[in-house]
Formats: C-alpha cells, sequence, structure tokens
C-alpha cells in the first residue's frame, strides 16, 4: 500500500507513551497503569482467550490473534498516515493503520532469506483473517469508535478433513480473498485496543476487543477476538510494503 506519511509527534496515544507500560486506546474502560501486587507488576487490562472466524456462519477454529502496527522510522511512537484511505475515500483522514491477525498456523522447517540476509522458518497459514484497520486521528486523539476497516484477507482450510494417508504435515489453505474477488460492506468495531511497549522492544502483550465483517464473493465472513496479542510486529514506513 502507498502511504503518504506525515510525522508524528511523542504525545498522541497515551501518556509517556512506550516509555511506562502498556499503552491503551480504550473507547470505553481506560486501562489503568500498572500496579504492583505481592512484588510483581501487572496491568489492569482486561482481554480474554477468545477469537474467531466464520465463513457463512461455519466456524473455522483460529488460535492466535497478533498485529503489526505502522510506526515511525524511529520505532518510537505510531506512524500518522495523512490519508488511511490512501486516496481512495472522498476526502483524505489522517489517522493510524493496524494489521489484526487471527489465525491457526505452524511454522514449517523450510525457511526463507530476509532482506538483511537473515534466515527464518517459513510460517504456514492453515485459517485465518487479516484486518487492516485505519484509526483516524483527531486533535492528536485516536478515534477508536470511527476506526475503518480498509482491507480484508480470507485463508481457510477444512479443519474436519482427514490428511491423506502417510502425510502428517497440513498444506496451507486456501486463499478466499483473491485478487479480483468482490470484497463489499467492511465494517470493525473496536472496543478496546492496548500497545504492548514496543519502545522497549516488547513483541507481545497488550490486546484488542473487536469485531469485523465484510462480504466477500458473496460469502458473509466475520472475525473477531477479545485477546492479547501472542506477537506484536511493528512495521516502518521505509518497510510496509505489503503492510
Amino acid at each position: 500500500m502507498s502511504l503518504s506519511i506525515k510525522s508524528l509527534s511523542l504525545s498522541v496515544l497515551c501518556v509517556s507513551l512506550g516509555l511506562t507500560g502498556c499503552q491503551s486506546l480504550n473507547t470505553h474502560n481506560t486501562a489503568a497503569p500498572t500496579v504492583a501486587a505481592h512484588g510483581l507488576m501487572q496491568t489492569q487490562s482486561h482481554y480474554g482467550h477468545a477469537r474467531s472466524l466464520t465463513i457463512n456462519k461455519t466456524d473455522y477454529p483460529v488460535s492466535e490473534t497478533s498485529a503489526r502496527l505502522l510506526v515511525n522510522n524511529a520505532k518510537t511512537a505510531p506512524e500518522l498516515v495523512a490519508d488511511i484511505f490512501d486516496g481512495k475515500a472522498q476526502r483524505a483522514v489522517p489517522g493510524y493503520q493496524l494489521m489484526v491477525m487471527n489465525r491457526t498456523s505452524s511454522v514449517a522447517a523450510e525457511a526463507r532469506t530476509l532482506e538483511d540476509g537473515r534466515v527464518m522458518d517459513n510460517r504456514m497459514i492453515h485459517r485465518g483473517s487479516k484486518a487492516l484497520i485505519g484509526i483516524p486521528v483527531t486533535d492528536g486523539k485516536a478515534q477508536l469508535d470511527q476506526a475503518q476497516l480498509l482491507s480484508f484477507d480470507v485463508i481457510y482450510d477444512d479443519p474436519t478433513k482427514a490428511l491423506p494417508k502417510g502425510e502428517a504435515l497440513k498444506p496451507r489453505g486456501t486463499k478466499l480473498t483473491k485478487r479480483d474477488t468482490p470484497v463489499t460492506d467492511q465494517k470493525v468495531t473496536i472496543n478496546s485496543l492496548t500497545l504492548p511497549n514496543f519502545v522497549s522492544g516488547e513483541t507481545s502483550g497488550g490486546g484488542i476487543d473487536y469485531s469485523a465483517e465484510a462480504i466477500v464473493d458473496g460469502k458473509l465472513v466475520t472475525a473477531s477476538a477479545n485477546s492479547s496479542f501472542d506477537i506484536f510486529y511493528t512495521t516502518t514506513p521505509e518497510t510496509a510494503r505489503g503492510f
């Protein structure tokens, strides 16, 4: 996705963004700051361990909720883009962009080489959804209740189908949202969003309570989660290809 980028001051999401515990964006109950309990630290965010993907009301079990946030090149704050719609709407709306993923996956023995030369195991997605969400920002405040579902990708398999005799590995799922597949009536609701302290290096934690839906090739597809983030990635404007 081509992005028009505008710099962002380090003051938008919550007090001391990225410096003191979890960072919260909530439409209802604002998470309390980190507190000490019996010598241990804990946060007051309230996320469950629930997520779902349905296609025409058929359940496709998913086991992980993860996210990828567009951050500035210094990786100190979310990046404020000039238009979350990338010029595809009637007017430009500045805001943040976040990809939320519900999925069931496995890590294959095969690997791939990254651009920096590192080799990583190849994650195989069997079923899941990717919801690219735009969060408008008005007067320096994120408006979760105005969140927009910018794109919606779905991959699926038949979790009840038996493996071929002699096989032990499940193949990748089938992509429902191919290049020319019509996707309409996209909607998203975010009740609560808490970012991990990615500035200090946290790559999990935080969480989200959300639901998204769209009509994909004539099928009603829904995705939801009330869960902490199993994996929390960040990407910058310079490396956001395929974001």
